[in-house]
């Protein structure tokens, strides 16, 4: 069974969706999963119930659905919902990403389970690494910089801003963005939070650790080319010897 959720901030909208797909032929060997009703729900759900198959409603109040998308490490396959304009429907045509315009027409939607059905069939890597890479185009096209993460208290999802996030750390092979008041797991890569957040004034110091260069308060040479910074909750951090210059950069320090 395809294991389908459905995400969108209006109960109509989500009780119009799921009559819709129990009525179409084309939604045998499909099964609804769960539903959620925000950008926070959607990650929570997703993250239960490990859904092969969104539905994601782009515009939600606070926390939309394309940036929903952005704190997935391994998306499910997508199919977006949308009453945005011509404009950003020609995109998702030409990058042949998979959509629905409210409200949703039955001819519309079956013809997207079917092309679900087929792509679910073929998860070549080539596939699936060209698909990840058109949604990415479309989704920093239209969502702007990055303002936000998704993080994990206890069992719970929290969205911190990143103007509140002073580094970010491995540890036992695990992730945490470390505020000032608490520190929370996070499930991308260092790897990929590298490339995320460089962009919007992160850097990466060392192997495991990136700072926010607003927090930064004082750099100082230690050692054999390596360097401390001081960040503003006064804790100092080393920098590797490969980053220093890169920091030093940043920082405009000759």
């Amino acid at each position: 069974m395809i294991r389908t959720l459905l995400v969108d901030d209006e109960e109509l909208a989500r009780s119009a969706l799921r009559r819709a797909l129990l009525e179409a032929p084309e939604f045998d060997g499909f099964e609804i999963v769960g539903e959620a009703s925000n950008g926070v729900e959607a990650l929570e759900a997703i993250d239960e119930y490990r859904p092969d198959l969104v539905f994601l409603d782009i515009e939600m109040p606070g926390f939309g659905g394309f940036e929903v998308i952005r704190q997935l490490s391994n998306a499910p396959a997508i199919v977006f919902v949308t009453a945005y304009d011509e404009y950003a429907v020609r995109a998702f045509e030409a990058n042949a990403l998979d959509y629905l315009l409210k409200p949703v027409q039955s001819e519309r939607l079956r013809r997207a389970l079917a092309r679900v059905r087929q792509r679910l069939t073929d998860r070549s890597v080539e596939r699936v690494r060209e698909q990840d890479a058109r949604i990415a185009e479309i989704v920093a096209h239209r969502s702007g910089p990055l303002k936000r993460l998704a993080a994990r208290r206890g069992k719970r999802i929290v969205i911190v801003p990143l103007r509140e996030i002073i580094r970010i750390e491995i540890e036992d092979k695990l992730v945490f963005a470390c505020t000032a008041k608490e520190r929370l797991l996070l499930d991308k890569s260092i790897g990929e939070l590298e490339t995320m957040l460089e962009p919007v004034g992160f850097l990466r110091i060392s192997r495991g650790e990136l700072v926010n260069l607003e927090m930064v308060r004082e750099l100082a040479p230690y050692f054999s080319g390596t360097w401390r910074v001081k960040l503003a909750n006064g804790e100092e951090r080393d920098v590797s010897r490969e980053r220093a210059k890169q920091l030093k950069d940043a920082m405009g320090v000759d």
